[in-house]
């Protein structure tokens, strides 16, 4: 043996670790800045501001937001568990009895309804889950007013807990495992969702400061915008006399429109094109909020250019481009943060079997049944399928060809059969023996 030659002790690398020194990327909480690491408000939104100058301030901001909060809440949930290859409604498990029941002071549908109201104006809603049982399963839900909100990011998982803090009271901590943050996708930040409300915020200040304009308008002028020449020698004293003499006779809705006397030079101001343009403009800038939401104006109840023709495919429109793809979006988050702590072969579902505007027309339902019918689809798979409401029948489970009414699994059958079997064939394919 050489003499010099001694074993050098190597630590014996794990599966990951080994796999780790291959694998190059980065997590996106470990590329978080050191310095965003503290807790914090979204620095880009007030969500005081929004529901004081937007919400409350602006009549079509208030109709776009509960217009989509109150479809999306009418929508109930199914708790669904797989079973094999397919999901079933499980209406007695926990997980149902958690959305029916959400907490003892609010029902399902008024959760959801503050749910959306949260991340249209805030782009978040936060709720905490109350854990019960050996399994520590959710029993409860309850919504935080987002407002109140701070994030403490982290770098091992992109939320290291979460501060509630309302105005008077202690600050109150929270885990992620013990929250839900439902959030709308934005580029502008990986903690904070965006709000609906922000991509209107301009034309929303235009339009509350239109609003206020008009409101004060309204007030000050009892009649024409009129000039009023005053004679030469009037003292700065007298012209305000005369001003507050004028305001008390002319201002006011009661006064609109009075004659008056004067002895001085009174020059009539009539509306120039851009006061006659006012409400054009007010027009523009609702249809430009209106669009931001996803609600057609239409939809809120302007309905100087609708008919009844078009009502129903306005309504439409907007579940399929609105209302759906939001539920989807709540339903994705749902089931990673909710469903999932029930086990993985859990998931929640909208039930959009009831809305009327998806419901199609019975006479069109009729004709697409026809044409299925004389493609071979047998009757009750088109009756389930189509929701034709009717009850299977014997033999419906077997599909015909237009020709002949032959069973379609027994097209292509050789016709070398007896007498007898060719009669038997008869009366079954007219329904008057069964297989």
């Amino acid at each position: 043996m050489w003499p010099f030659r001694r074993k050098i002790k190597q630590q014996i690398l794990t599966p990951q670790q080994q796999a780790g020194m291959f694998i190059k990327s980065v997590t996106l909480p470990e590329a978080t800045p050191k310095w965003y690491l503290f807790s914090k408000h979204d620095e880009r939104w007030d969500g005081l501001t929004a529901i004081h100058e937007g919400y409350n301030a602006s009549s079509i901001v208030y109709a776009c937001v509960e217009k989509r909060a109150k479809l999306i809440a009418s929508v109930p949930w199914k708790a669904m568990r797989r079973s094999g290859e397919d999901w079933e409604h499980e209406p007695n498990s926990p997980l149902q009895q958690l959305v029916d029941n959400p907490n003892p002071e609010q029902s399902f549908y008024e959760l959801m309804y503050q749910v959306s109201q949260s991340m249209d104006l805030m782009g978040n809603a936060g709720l905490t889950k109350v854990t019960g049982g050996a399994a520590r399963q959710p029993i409860q839900m309850w919504l935080l007013p987002w407002q109140y909100m701070r994030i403490k990011p982290g770098r091992e998982r992109l939320v290291d807990y979460y501060e509630y803090e309302e105005d008077g009271l202690p600050r109150i901590r929270i885990q992620p495992e013990e929250f839900i943050q439902l959030k709308m996708p934005n580029p502008n930040s990986r903690w904070f969702g965006m709000p609906v409300l922000m991509a209107a915020g301009r034309p929303t200040d235009v339009d509350r400061e239109s609003g206020i304009w008009q409101k004060v308008s309204l007030q000050n002028r009892g009649a024409s915008d009129i000039h009023v020449q005053v004679p030469d020698g009037t003292t700065r004293e007298q012209i305000e006399q005369a001003k507050d003499k004028w305001k008390e006779r002319q201002s006011g809705p009661a006064n609109a429109r009075e004659p008056i006397f004067t002895s001085g030079d009174v020059k009539n101001f009539g509306q120039t094109a851009v006061e006659m343009d006012f409400v054009q403009s007010r027009q523009k800038v609702w249809e430009e909020i209106s669009a931001v939401f996803g609600t057609p104006l239409a939809t809120l109840g302007f309905t100087e250019n609708v008919n009844l023709a078009n009502a129903g495919a306005m309504d439409k429109m907007l579940w399929q481009n609105t209302i759906i793809p939001q539920l989807e979006l709540l339903k994705r988050q749902l089931c990673h943060q909710v469903a999932e702590s029930f086990g993985k072969e859990w998931k929640l579902v909208p039930d959009l079997s009831n809305v009327e505007a998806l419901q199609e027309d019975f006479t069109d339902k009729l004709t697409n049944a026809d044409k299925l019918w004389r493609m071979g689809v047998p009757f009750n798979e088109i009756n389930q399928k189509l929701e034709l409401g009717f009850d299977d029948i014997d033999g419906g489970d077997s599909g015909y060809l237009p020709s002949g009414l032959l069973p379609t699994d027994m097209a292509g059958m050789p016709m070398d059969v007896e007498p007898e079997e060719s009669v038997r064939l008869h009366n079954l394919a007219y329904g008057m023996e069964h297989k």
